[in-house]
């Protein structure tokens, strides 16, 4: 285990977990028509980004819940004094019950713990304006206007920053 919540706790992806990581991201089909103009992934284009992540030295982590086993979302982050959050992508089933934002604290208390100074995430502007509010909400700050390139799709997104020590 990575770390806990109260509801969840977060560990690594493992080969078994495949199936339920494709049905996360194909139950976000607004997300995955915003980020790659497409409507569903499948569990071979789930271990290329897995891969992928791996090799810019990222963790690919599976989110549990502790009442049912089940798996109810996916965080990929970067461990260093800045550290870097990728994703947060939850059940669509699960999504306005307060559970990314448990999550969330959840990782910033861990990526505390383990020495991280700043964290970072990079959030693509037309998709989901609650996005953006909800990282405003939990103390990140606007830095820097960038285009990001997934998949071969260029994205509009800011970079957003929060420092979590002084």
């Amino acid at each position: 285990m990575i770390f806990q919540t109260e509801k969840f706790y977060v560990d690594t992806v493992e080969k078994e977990d495949l199936p339920g990581i494709v049905e996360i991201y194909n139950s976000n089909i607004n997300f995955l028509q915003a980020h790659m103009s497409r409507k569903s992934v499948d569990i071979d284009w789930i271990k290329k980004e897995i891969k992928n992540m791996k090799e810019e030295g990222f963790y690919s982590c599976k989110i549990i819940c502790k009442k049912t086993k089940e798996i109810i979302g996916i965080i990929d982050f970067s461990l260093k004094e800045k550290c870097y959050l990728s994703l947060i992508i939850i059940h669509n089933n699960h999504k306005k019950m307060g559970y990314g934002k448990e999550i969330y604290l959840g990782f910033e208390d861990y990526v505390k713990s383990k020495g991280a100074r700043d964290i970072r995430i990079d959030v693509v502007t037309n998709y989901d304006r609650n996005v953006l509010k909800f990282w405003k909400v939990n103390g990140f700050n606007v830095a820097e206007k960038i285009e990001l390139n997934w998949t071969g799709k260029i994205l509009n997104a800011f970079i957003m920053k929060k420092r979590i020590f002084s």
